[in-house]
């Protein structure tokens, strides 16, 4: 259920860097020719449960209550800053993780979000640290601590140091490598003693001795959270770092699998305006819908992510609540990533990471 939605994988780090790629043989004048004052064109993933959770949640609703058309297209960054460069955006706006729109903030494409415009929602609903100038961020996710209860019907892990805990703790293991959203090196940091507050700058060596610590129990190295979830749901493993949104499904059909919510890393997602955009207006009506706390409140009916608009838990059942990351109850027990050092240190952790996987 969970999409790979976070900013920084290796082949996605390289794509989003190459903003010098010949990409305005991409772009189509016909997205352009599209673009009325009826209409706002969205840059977001296609299809998938995420794409229907969106169109019943979100889009539909939009269009009905503003008769405004939501156009979808996906994109790579580098098209979508190449377009600007050119002065003909793409699109209105980006619904993508806040890693990739620091990417789009970093070659000066994205136009300041004016908070003026909204009537739906304030920025005390959604905090300073979702109402940021160049972005809004509009969900979470969270990469936690999935089991099998079966595997562990005595006791389980209820930290990364005790998952580093092979012996206390025995089973197969698996956390993602490369190209999902970069090593969870957080997690190895954790495991190692690091407080959560204490954890950035990541201390990439630290990190990579925590993993060859535990090298041999872990079956996989997975790149994609399909993946993720297959292994736990067949047996191939007993506990892992997986996303909330691909493991609660798994417990609400009734499987025997369960969350430890304790130092789980929340993984925002943002709408951004690209700069200039044909539907200015639009773009920010679309937004102050999407933000509001009725449709945020709608939209994890669909799917367990956490809205960022407080307000929407006064619409939310209390266990339904309990399944999001952005619950007040879990507030004290996660970190957010800082995905402005993912921005600075990808290559850098892709060279070691790889120095550290061929020995």
């Amino acid at each position: 259920m969970t999409q790979n939605r976070s900013g920084f994988t290796r082949r996605g780090f390289l794509k989003a860097s190459a903003a010098t790629l010949p990409a305005a043989a991409m772009i189509s004048r016909g997205h352009m020719a599209r673009a009325q004052s009826n209409q706002v064109i969205i840059r977001t993933s296609s299809g998938g449960s995420y794409g229907d959770a969106m169109e019943r949640a979100v889009y539909g609703p939009f269009t009905e209550a503003t008769g405004i058309q939501v156009v979808k297209t996906p994109s790579d960054m580098a098209p979508l800053i190449q377009s600007v460069k050119n002065e003909q955006p793409l699109v209105d706006v980006v619904d993508t993780s806040e890693g990739l729109l620091q990417t789009l903030a970093a070659n000066d494409v994205l136009e300041p979000v004016d908070y003026n415009r909204f009537t739906m929602f304030s920025v005390d609903d959604i905090g300073a640290d979702s109402a940021q100038e160049l972005m809004v961020r509009r969900m979470v996710y969270a990469r936690v601590l999935g089991y099998s209860t079966k595997a562990f019907a005595d006791g389980a892990p209820t930290s990364w140091a005790e998952f580093w805990d092979v012996e206390q703790f025995p089973g197969a293991r698996a956390i993602s490598g490369l190209d999902l959203n970069m090593p969870d090196l957080e997690f190895a940091l954790l495991a190692d003693g690091v407080p959560m507050d204490e954890l950035y700058p990541l201390d990439i060596d630290r990190a990579l001795a925590a993993f060859s610590r535990i090298r041999d129990d872990i079956v996989s190295f997975y790149d994609t959270d399909a993946i993720s979830a297959n292994l736990l749901s067949t047996g191939e493993v007993d506990i892992e770092a997986i996303a909330n949104g691909r493991i609660q499904p798994m417990i609400d059909e009734g499987g025997d699998y369960a969350i430890e919510w304790n130092e789980h890393m929340k993984m925002p997602s943002a709408y951004a305006i690209l700069k200039n955009p044909v539907n200015l207006e639009n773009a920010h009506k679309f937004i102050d819908f999407a933000l509001s706390p009725e449709t945020q409140a709608r939209f994890v009916e669909e799917i367990p992510y956490g809205p960022t608009n407080q307000k929407a838990f006064e619409l939310i059942a209390p266990e339904m609540a309990a399944k999001l990351p952005t619950n007040p109850e879990w507030n004290d027990k996660g970190f957010t990533q800082n995905v402005a050092w993912w921005g600075e240190n990808a290559e850098a952790v892709t060279q070691a990471w790889n120095t550290w996987a061929a020995q």
